[in-house]
Parts: C-alpha cells; structure tokens; sequence
C-alpha cells in the first residue's frame, strides 16, 4: 500500500486548549524563532524545521468558538498529512482534534461532503463537522 502524498500544508483544528500549551507542543517538534505576532485572536509564529522556515499561524475561536485553529504554512513539516498532525497533538494535549479527511483540491465541487478526521478519547472516526 502506498502513502498518502505530502501535503502542500497542513491544518488542524484542537478544542478547548490555549496558545501555551499549543506552543509546548510545538516546541517538541519545531525550533520556534521570536516571539509570536499577535493580532486579536490570531498568533503568528515564525518556526523551522531541518532548516526549512515554516510559518505556523494560530487562530483562537476559529470554528464554534470552541476550535483553535493551527495551520503550517509548509509541505516541509513533521507530518506528511493533516492527520500525522492531529494524532500528534491529540497524544500531547488530550483535547479533541479534527482535521480535514482528504488534501485539499482545488477541482473539488463545492456541495461536496465536508468529511473530516475526529481524534478523541473515543479514538478517530471520520465525521461532518457538525457532529
């Protein structure tokens, strides 16, 4: 069986947790440089990764109010797919993650199923966002 492709970037999306314990878990996988930018509900951190810069950019209350949204702005990161992410940041915070089910495609028809990933102390499904 093959391996999915890298994607072009990867997002995730992590209920109830806080940039802290967002940016420890970031540590363990990302050399962060500076201090973050911070405007409103949105923290851009500036990040490498064997030596590729990678742009993370942190949105509070992105979805529900309840989702922080975490985006890398780089196919250079830890994780081939959004996935890889999630169920990296679902064993370091324990808080629920979801994630997109496939890579996104620009051809894809709008009124698509809006399929994502799960992770949670139930384990991983596939769901609607709505779920």
């Amino acid at each position: 069986m093959q391996n999915p492709p890298r994607y072009p970037d990867i997002e995730i999306y992590i209920l109830d947790t806080n940039i802290p314990d967002i940016c420890e878990w970031l540590k363990k996988h990302l050399t962060i440089e500076g201090a973050p930018l911070v405007e409103g509900n949105t923290h851009k951190i500036h990040t490498n990764y064997n030596g590729a810069h990678i742009p993370v950019i942190i949105v509070e209350k992105a979805s529900g109010k309840r989702f922080t949204s975490v985006w890398f702005d780089s196919s250079a990161t830890p994780w081939e797919t959004d996935l890889d992410c999630a169920r990296s940041a679902f064993s370091a915070l324990n808080k629920e993650v979801r994630c997109s089910a496939s890579g996104w495609i620009e051809e894809e028809e709008e009124d698509a199923p809006d399929l994502w990933w799960k992770i949670n102390q139930n384990g991983e499904k596939q769901c609607n966002w709505k779920d």
